[in-house]
């Protein structure tokens, strides 16, 4: 499990759309979708159901999000 990977995911989850997390992170969609698949693959869990209309976070994705926002934040404390 990478940062970027947590940082990714949260902005998909505040998003709800692959394609604005990536233009919001300056990224492509296709990296985000990988990063978030292998994600998802470690996590052996998925962590968005995916339709053409819509993305909304699994039971999974909804655990992982308050984790994810508080790993994220303690990184950036360790770096200042």
């Amino acid at each position: 499990m990478e940062l970027r990977q947590l940082k990714y995911f949260i902005k998909v989850a505040e998003t709800l759309n692959f394609s604005a997390a990536a233009k919001e992170l300056f990224v492509t969609q296709s990296a985000i979708a990988q990063q978030i698949m292998r994600l998802e693959q470690e996590l052996e869990q998925p962590l968005f159901e995916r339709s053409s209309r819509q993305v909304l976070l699994t039971e999974a994705g909804r655990l992982l999000l308050p984790l994810a926002i508080k790993t994220v934040n303690n990184s950036q404390e360790c770096k200042q």
